[in-house]
């Protein structure tokens, strides 16, 4: 069978804050903060804890593809749910969580949900189109972690809960518009049709949209070999089609891997967690020796690190 590939690309972000919004955890969590932060562990959130959203803008992330004003209404409005995978939908890249306090001096977490400058100006002028940006936001948090989300916003006078931060990300490079110096065309490849029948549709995110379809994310199995200067890791992914990647993310750090396909795979490879954590994470599926090994091998390449997404082989192949 011919081998298809969608690439993604490594770009870098520097959010330019815009605003910020609050809620509060309605359940209890475990959630992962960043490699980078000073406690790098899994932490716990429990029912109350104030939730800190900051909406930022960078122009490396993709812009939404171009829409009739009907059609970005109807996805506004949650019409499009059952739609083809061309229906409009905004692209967006979220940070993981981090720990922080409110201006009380109790204890809080921050994310930063990341979008193309272009939606700024409509934000800013149209209620319905920001309260849709914030809706989008709290579902993708809740689509990524185990947190529930209260509805009950609060609208702090600042334009963002401490900096955001600037970090590298895989974007799919289709995502970009032609013209875009990181666009590439998608793979030709024909596909059965229980491809596409089969998908779940969660481009358009009006309220409990994501909540409707979810399904509780497994964590796939994978593999790493030494290739020369390189590291290269396979993730098996059964079950990812085309249209399924617009929506995933793929997060490389110098010490961690972060892969997220909606309601399929959710994989945090955090090499700063300890080696009980490590085996306790991936004993389930047999990885827990190869995360162990991987832990005592050098940083991932950053700067240099491509991903393929290998559909026709049930694979994602990431070099780093």
């Amino acid at each position: 069978m011919e081998t298809a590939t969608l690439s993604k690309v490594a770009v870098g972000l520097n959010p330019v804050p815009g605003f910020c919004v609050k809620s509060r955890a309605t359940n209890d969590a475990q959630i992962h903060p960043t490699a980078f932060q000073d406690q790098p562990h899994a932490f716990h959130v429990p029912i109350g804890l104030k939730v800190f959203v900051n909406v930022a803008w960078d122009s490396n992330v993709p812009p939404p593809p171009p829409a009739t004003e009907d059609a970005i209404r109807r996805t506004i409005q949650g019409l499009d749910i059952d739609s083809s995978p061309a229906a409009w939908f905004v692209p967006i890249v979220l940070s993981d969580a981090r720990q922080d306090m409110d201006k009380a001096g109790q204890s809080a977490i921050v994310f930063d949900c990341v979008l193309n400058p272009s939606l700024k100006s409509r934000t800013l002028k149209d209620p319905d189109f920001k309260n849709f940006i914030i809706e989008l936001a709290l579902q993708r948090i809740e689509s990524q972690t185990s947190l529930v989300l209260s509805r009950e916003i609060g609208t702090p006078n600042i334009a963002s809960k401490g900096k955001p931060r600037s970090r590298r990300v895989l974007v799919p490079a289709t995502l970009y518009p032609p013209g875009h110096p990181h666009h590439q065309p998608p793979p030709t490849l024909i596909q059965e049709i229980s491809d596409r029948s089969t998908s779940v549709p969660i481009k358009a995110v009006p309220k409990s949209i994501l909540k409707n379809t979810s399904i509780e994310p497994r964590i796939p199995t994978w593999s790493w070999t030494q290739q020369s200067s390189s590291i290269r890791i396979v993730f098996d992914v059964p079950g990812v089609t085309y249209a399924v990647i617009p929506t995933s993310t793929l997060d490389v750090e110098p010490r961690r891997i972060l892969l997220h396909v909606p309601n399929l795979y959710h994989l945090d490879l955090n090499l700063e967690a300890l080696d009980s954590e490590l085996s306790s994470a991936f004993g389930k599926n047999d990885t827990a020796d190869a995360a162990l090994k991987l832990k005592r091998m050098r940083n991932f390449d950053v700067d240099r690190a491509r991903a393929e997404w290998r559909v026709a082989d049930k694979v994602i192949v990431l070099v780093a």
